[in-house]
């Protein structure tokens, strides 16, 4: 079957890689739901782990194609929708995500996994190594970004493993990476307005190469200020950790006049 260029389809043929993932999957007893199954490569390995299967395929003719092989199957569900408008309010408990995703709605992607992080329990993505090193990034590295931040407020997000672009069809330009994501039960650091934090996370990045005394103006003026916080005033924003935003918004917000 001819892949569609608009909607981005690469599927993963290299046997040493599926098996690979397959073994880095934590999904035995668990209800997962997989994006964008294509021909099911991937889908007649996830069967022998999981609980239930939802298949959330957009393709018409894979579809099709999933539906005739697995009706009647009692843990498969096949399901045609678009994932960014599907609904997991359905779901009593937590579900695990994961699916090979087209690298043109991959932040778009964590966002909607951010918005349904109550109902998500971990999540597994095989996305472009570029995108994967900004998730997964540490404080103080190139790849540290707002994303960065964002993901890390809500979820451990750990690199597993690297995949050459050889090992998908069709071929693309640039090589991918699996990715697991943990949404905490408990956040490590409670923001007092998680708006007013990311609002103040974009800003920083927005300046990322000016120190964060020029690039926030409120902080301007104020190096006694923070490095009362534990921040050095010669710090960039990609210097910050999560908690080092998570502080300084909070005491910002302490110390704004009241209305």
């Amino acid at each position: 079957m001819k892949l569609s260029k608009s909607f981005g389809q690469i599927f993963l043929h290299d046997k040493k890689y599926v098996g690979k993932i397959i073994d880095a999957l934590e999904i035995e007893g668990e209800v997962v739901v997989e994006i964008g199954p294509g021909s099911g490569i991937m889908t007649a390995k996830l069967i022998k782990k999981a609980k239930k299967l939802l298949c959330i395929e957009y393709d018409p003719r894979f579809y099709k194609l999933l539906n005739q092989r697995y009706k009647g199957h009692p843990i498969v569900e096949i399901i045609r929708a678009d994932v960014l408008k599907f609904s997991l309010s359905k779901f009593k408990k937590k579900v695990v995500v994961f699916g090979n995703i087209p690298y043109h709605i991959s932040n778009r992607l964590i966002h909607y996994l951010i918005e349904n992080r109550k109902k998500i329990k971990r999540v597994y993505l095989t996305l472009q190594k570029e995108f994967a090193d900004k998730l997964s990034a540490s404080a103080s590295t190139k790849a540290f970004s707002f994303l960065s931040c964002y993901l890390q407020y809500y979820a451990s997000v750990m690199k597993l493993f690297d995949i050459p672009a050889g090992a998908f069809l069709p071929k693309p330009k640039v090589d991918s990476s699996f990715v697991k994501i943990d949404f905490y039960e408990k956040l490590p650091f409670l923001a007092k307005n998680e708006d007013f934090l990311f609002n103040l996370m974009r800003k920083a990045f927005m300046n990322r190469r000016k120190k964060i005394t020029n690039s926030l103006p409120a902080l301007k003026d104020k190096r006694m200020f923070l490095s009362s916080l534990g921040i050095s005033p010669e710090s960039r924003p990609q210097n910050l950790s999560v908690s080092d935003f998570v502080g300084l918004a909070n005491k910002l917000l302490q110390l704004s006049p009241k209305k």
